[in-house]
């Protein structure tokens, strides 16, 4: 008798606790799907403020996007120095047709150029707006996977964009991710891949609003933290991304990535200055690449003599980086292998488009014309004979992974 009243009590101990439970269900529309994070740390010096005001003008940018689109669509945090030595984080937030910012964090000196900086702030967005996904968009200067204690001698001060028509003067590209008036500011793709490493988080994807970073050297190295990578091989004109008509495709749990780069594209093929590229990259598939990569370069030798007909995707007098698949082509001689790299390569690059040719204005009295003739949608540094390459590309995880 007493141990069937045990069973009576125990069994409406559990009933009642089940249906506690079921009156607090999480409605699954209450979960925030997406964050996306806009890091602007600085890209000046003590006397330059680097890249501050076309930053404000692509920030003015997302918040016409959002207001347009009446809503975030999740979560959009930004990170922005505003000084050498004062950044903060804060929330931009949709209410009754005006954008507010609330404040979140202020941050002293330049920790963020260090993996530990870095992460720290990414777990504070973290912290702040949890979410089943996230995104970054990293905006400031960049050449590629190169690292920035490899440049010893560049042609002129460098910055990200072409051209500022604010400034009425013509302003040449960067050199290296973060700022090139001082390296105390910048940082290193593999710096970045580590502090992403250290929240735990693996993005949606990584949006570089930068020059020359659709690189297989820069996506392999990003692989493990993000799922996809945005970002142009070539140079990026002044005005950056066309947020207003690519945020809504971006600012999603489920990106239209093919329609982002169609807007893009449409945007630049009727600019003033009608020069642009840009490339979605599924680094899940990267580890396939390297793997066949490394076969196809134990079996083949590059024959140096061929390298001035590769197509070129930058403005160096020597260029640094070269369109892969045209590469691959010219080292592969096996038919059969080569179409094996070749359907890799494509299943790889989500979305690409491109002007008829992009510019360069590395060189402040020569600007360039390229003219794409071949172009799949990624760069590759193995054939340059660059000083910055040769200094540096023996310490990429993609040529340890495919030499």
């Amino acid at each position: 008798m007493k141990y069937f009243l045990y069973l009576a009590f125990a069994f409406c101990a559990l009933f009642s606790c089940i249906s506690c439970n079921d009156s607090n269900d999480v409605d699954v529309n209450d979960i925030n799907k997406q964050t996306t994070i806009v890091y602007m740390p600085w890209t000046g010096s003590s006397s330059d403020s680097g890249l501050l005001y076309d930053f404000m003008n692509n920030l003015d940018s997302i918040e016409g996007a959002i207001v347009n689109n009446r809503g975030t669509n999740g979560r959009v945090l930004v990170f922005l120095s505003s000084s050498t030595d004062s950044s903060s984080l804060y929330e931009i937030v949709y209410q009754r047709g005006q954008i507010k910012h609330v404040n979140i964090k202020k941050y002293a000196g330049h920790n963020y150029t260090t993996a530990t900086g870095l992460a720290s702030i990414l777990n504070d967005a973290k912290s702040y707006a949890p979410a089943l996904n996230y995104a970054m968009i990293i905006s400031g200067h960049g050449t590629g996977w190169t690292y920035k204690e490899d440049w010893t001698s560049y042609p002129t001060p460098a910055k990200r964009h072409v051209f500022n028509a604010k400034r009425r003067t013509p302003l040449p590209l960067t050199r290296f991710y973060g700022s090139v008036s001082d390296n105390q500011y910048a940082a290193n793709i593999s710096t970045i891949a580590e502090a992403i490493g250290l929240t735990g988080i693996k993005m949606q994807y990584i949006l570089f609003d930068d020059c020359y970073m659709a690189n297989i050297e820069t996506a392999y190295e990003l692989r493990n933290v993000t799922n996809f990578l945005i970002a142009s091989t070539s140079e990026v004109m002044s005005i950056g991304m066309p947020y207003q008509s690519m945020w809504k495709l971006l600012a999603s749990p489920t990106p239209n990535y093919d329609s982002a780069v169609q807007a893009f594209y449409n945007f630049y093929k009727n600019y003033t200055y009608p020069f642009g590229a840009l490339t979605v990259v599924d680094c899940r598939k990267l580890d396939q690449i390297a793997a066949r990569m490394k076969f196809i370069n134990s079996r083949f030798t590059f024959n140096t003599a061929l390298t001035d007909s590769l197509q070129v995707l930058d403005g160096f007098n020597t260029p640094l980086f070269y369109d892969m698949g045209d590469y691959v082509a010219r080292l592969c001689t096996n038919t059969d292998l080569l179409n094996d790299f070749n359907k890799d390569l494509k299943s790889a690059i989500r979305s690409t488009a491109h002007t008829d040719s992009v510019y360069s204005h590395i060189y402040l009295y020569s600007p360039r014309y390229i003219k794409i003739n071949r172009f799949s949608g990624i760069t590759i540094s193995d054939p340059s004979t660059n000083p910055v390459v040769l200094r540096g590309r023996t310490k990429t995880a993609w040529w340890n992974a495919t030499h």
